[in-house]
């Protein structure tokens, strides 16, 4: 049910903070992409809320307050794990990976 609703979002809203980074990637390489794998735990962070949105900046508002809450460690761990996921979409020749 969020998920649909995440579109909506202006995902370029929470990444403005000073000292974030943006890096640039392939659009169609979810594989190489570590925002897919966060925005999956943001999404199932917002999920276990278990609380009742009612509207967009409901939705908004417990997206910002679980990216804040976010670990450090889990957001470095991803980075840290791209090496993996290079060398898994390069052994296999661009197809699919475990990943």
């Amino acid at each position: 049910l969020l998920r649909a609703h995440v579109q909506l979002l202006n995902i370029s809203v929470l990444f403005t903070e000073p000292g974030v980074l943006k890096m640039e990637w392939p659009a169609l390489s979810p594989d190489l992409n570590p925002l897919e794998k966060l925005w999956d735990q943001l999404s199932r962070r917002v999920e276990a809320r278990n609380s009742a949105l009612q509207n967009l900046n409901d939705l908004r508002a417990a997206f910002q307050e679980e990216w804040y809450a976010m670990p450090q460690q889990t957001i470095s761990r991803l980075v840290n794990s791209m090496r993996r996921h290079r060398r898994a979409v390069i052994d296999a020749q661009g197809h699919m990976t475990s990943y």
